[in-house]
């Protein structure tokens, strides 16, 4: 395992593991739903994520074209999309508050950290739709939300 450090979080991370693990995913959940507001996520996606986060998700091991899931929330005020979405690794937190912040019996909140003026992240230990690959290992779920533009020529959720 190797140590990283972001933001109040620190982890153990095994690059290599996660890595093995994503190259059995041959899509990323974007592709795999193929709605229009999936694949406008998809189409913007080099606008999305900030170097930071890219070379965070180098460190580790998690291609930047294989989110797990995505999903659209709504079309802000800018004219952007508010989307959420979240990646595993293999690993687990060290320290630092879980992403996941419990407000009602069950029911919980992101309490994500801004990397950018349209890009937020943090980790949870709750993790949630499991792909095969990953299956029994330990697991972090990178959660994050966008505000994202709408690239695609069809017409844009209101």
């Amino acid at each position: 395992m190797e140590s990283v450090r972001f933001g109040r979080w620190e982890l153990n991370c095994d690059p290599d593991a996660t890595k093995k693990a994503y190259a059995a995913v041959s899509l990323g959940g974007p592709e795999e739903c193929g709605c229009n507001p999936c694949l406008n996520f998809a189409g913007a996606r080099n606008q999305i994520y900030p170097p930071s986060v890219l070379a965070l998700l180098l460190n580790l091991g998690i291609p930047p074209n294989r989110e797990v899931e995505i999903y659209h929330m709504a079309r802000t005020e800018s004219g952007r999309h508010l989307y959420g979405g979240w990646f595993h690794f293999v690993g687990s937190i060290v320290s630092g508050a879980d992403a996941a912040k419990q407000i009602a019996e069950r029911i919980w909140q992101p309490d994500l950290e801004n990397q950018s003026e349209y890009f937020s992240l943090g980790f949870t230990s709750r993790v949630e739709l499991i792909r095969k690959p990953f299956a029994g290992l330990p697991l972090v779920q990178l959660e994050f939300t966008a505000q994202v533009p709408w690239v695609l020529d069809s017409p844009e959720p209101s």
